[in-house]
């Protein structure tokens, strides 16, 4: 009775021992993606989840110890196909230093590394690999569809010359942008989103409200400077206004809610421009709390926007903002 007893103990030591040398080298790792389809081009944002229960820290440098790398594996449409990287680059991890039993939260704009563009139904996981672990970590798999997306409005335009060498050249060609007003479903909600494009590349793809219907679909006008003028309706009564140059950079932006008016483009024909009537300038925190829900728009209206790609969590950047 004795030996069984001292069998027992010898076997749960045992068992012990092993339990914890297993955890000394585990991580969890968990995603999730940001919507459900993508319109093409568009960029593809993936929430990494890690959790270090390994008991001892664990730190990401430039040393070879500890070189440890995140890559994701993603199946492409197609049969035994997988997305390439687009560089030679992994999502950097250096300086993160995970401390035991806690978690920290990376975004990675996954399309930044990897060649998301062909249209179909992609599935992912990322695997962590490190020189202080056994082995290599995986999590669990997601799934996203990237989509053409439906056409609203086009345009295309000439790009503007500054120089005076360049308007004199007579055989230069013109430079064109094509503008597309494309609706989409995220498989969440209906979209209005902007595509500029030419011939060789894509300028920028980007949300700019919901589609809350036939009724209030965006309005959009081209000015004198070929910019892109967009009024669109984030709720029935809260409006916004944006405009764009050719390579799709934000050259204003504004808010507007409806009174007895409703916000609207009016459009000089013989001076080339482009103004906003009707309604008045909506208070922020007040006028347009129907919006607070609706990421892209508060993000359209931040001055200094910021990808998190480097390797900082949500909560850094959070405690960033308020210092």
């Amino acid at each position: 009775m004795k030996s069984c007893k001292v069998a027992a103990v010898v076997f749960f030591t045992a068992l012990c021992f092993l339990l914890s040398f297993h955890a000394s080298a585990q991580v969890a790792l968990s995603v999730e993606i940001s919507q459900l389809n993508y319109l093409q081009y568009e960029p593809v944002y993936l929430r990494v989840t890690m959790r270090n229960v390994s008991g001892h820290p664990l730190a990401f440098g430039e040393n070879k110890g500890l070189r440890g790398r995140l890559r994701f594996e993603i199946n492409a449409p197609g049969r035994n196909r997988f997305a390439l990287l687009s560089g030679n680059e992994y999502p950097t991890m250096r300086g993160v230093i995970l401390q035991p039993g806690t978690s920290r939260v990376f975004t990675f704009n996954v399309s930044n590394y990897y060649n998301l563009k062909q249209l179909g139904h992609y599935s992912l996981r990322a695997i962590l690999s490190h020189p202080q672990l056994k082995a290599e970590y995986g999590s669990n798999q997601v799934h996203f569809t990237v989509v053409k997306g439906l056409v609203q409005w086009e345009s295309t335009v000439g790009v503007p010359k500054i120089s005076t060498q360049s308007r004199n050249n007579r055989n230069e060609l013109i430079e064109t942008r094509k503008y597309s007003i494309l609706s989409y479903n995220t498989g969440r909600a209906f979209f209005h989103a902007l595509m500029i494009e030419d011939e060789e590349r894509v300028y920028m793809v980007k949300k700019i409200a919901l589609d809350l219907g036939r009724n209030l679909p965006p309005r959009c006008a081209v000015d004198d400077l070929s910019r892109l003028n967009i009024i669109a309706a984030a709720s029935p009564k809260v409006y916004i206004y944006y405009q764009f140059d050719t390579n799709g950079k934000l050259e204003k932006r504004d808010v507007r809610i409806k009174t007895d008016t409703t916000p609207r483009l009016v459009v000089n024909k013989e001076l080339g421009t482009v103004i906003v009537d009707g309604g008045r300038a909506a208070r922020r925190d007040l006028d347009y709390e129907e919006i607070k829900d609706l990421p892209f728009i508060a993000t359209a209206m931040e001055e200094n926007v910021k990808d998190i790609t480097e390797g900082k969590s949500i909560l850094d950047l959070a405690e960033e903002d308020d210092e």
